[in-house]
């Protein structure tokens, strides 16, 4: 008899140990923190995919009266301030809330200015998911996980009713999994969203990566190509052992070419509908080009000869 009670005695106490321990290791991760954080998102509006990147870094602006830290997007592979465009910046309160300002996006792709995350968050808490709409959502989840060998809240968001179903989550010192800056009013609108957070890396780190996604650096290699009726590329000749013609009818931002392992072997800023491209130096094989235009992303097959 005494041994048993010895044994639930101990049980008890290494189980309250163990809630000790993790109760320690558990500190709270600010989403707007020191050094330079990097989001690759995905999202699709009236049928056209965009893929876009977010670094924050620590350079100071100030809007409206407010400090935030500077919100740069960019789409080419590595992060340049000086070739990426400032569209505003991020700034988290002493209640642990997360607040954009700036640019509302590209084409019909929304960026709203507001709220964007909100850590103090608990259980059965409702709260105004976009300042100019009058929408409520509610926590219906709180999750302590472990990403990336650390210990994260994970808040769950649904409806504003009974039986909600979750429709996005704030992942603690992460964001949104839908995206940085989505529009989370348009999941509830269209049951859903199209939204996705593929990687997430802070000071060259990679500390989040979806589930299906293989390589954060270039995230269009591996994917279905990308197409639209009002945004065709042209690429000639093709296949080619020098020079290649590429053009469209929209702009053409940047033009990156990746090789088999979806490794980036050339990029360029363009700003304009026809390049030429000589790939001359690059070995005999098949690449894919990415061209990014003011209609979204498109992706190619090129062979070299």
């Amino acid at each position: 008899m005494k041994t048993h009670v010895y044994k639930l005695v101990l049980g008890v106490f290494i189980t309250l140990l163990s809630f000790s321990v993790n109760a320690q290791d558990y500190e709270y991760i600010p989403l707007v923190k020191p050094g330079v954080q990097i989001w690759t998102t995905t999202t699709a509006t009236e049928g056209y995919r965009h893929y876009n990147k977010f670094a924050l870094t620590e350079e100071d602006t100030i809007i409206e009266g407010d400090n935030y830290k500077k919100l740069y997007w960019f789409q080419d592979s590595i992060f340049n301030p000086l070739t990426a465009e400032c569209i505003g910046g991020l700034r988290e309160s002493a209640q642990k809330q997360v607040f954009y300002k700036g640019k509302s996006g590209y084409d019909n792709e929304g960026w709203v200015n507001g709220l964007i995350c909100d850590f103090s968050l608990s259980v059965g808490d409702t709260f105004k998911i976009n300042p100019y709409a009058d929408y409520y959502v509610k926590v219906i989840a709180i999750d302590t996980v472990e990403i990336n060998n650390i210990l994260r809240k994970e808040i769950s968001i649904g409806g504003n009713f009974e039986g909600s179903q979750e429709v996005f989550k704030f992942i603690e010192g992460i964001g949104n999994n839908l995206g940085l800056l989505f529009d989370n009013i348009m999941s509830f609108i269209t049951g859903g969203g199209s939204g996705k957070l593929l990687c997430y890396e802070h000071n060259g780190d990679l500390q989040y990566m979806a589930d299906d996604i293989t390589n954060c650096n270039n995230p269009y290699v591996g994917l279905s190509n990308i197409l639209a009726e009002d945004n065709p590329i042209s690429l000639y000749p093709n296949p080619t052992n020098k020079d290649v013609n590429i053009s469209s009818e929209n702009i053409i931002n940047s033009i990156e070419i990746f090789n088999f392992l979806g490794q980036s072997v050339y990029k360029t800023n363009v700003k304009s509908r026809e390049k030429i491209i000589d790939i001359n130096s690059l070995s005999k094989g098949v690449y894919v080009i990415g061209v990014n235009t003011e209609r979204g992303y498109i992706k190619k097959k090129l062979v070299k000869n």
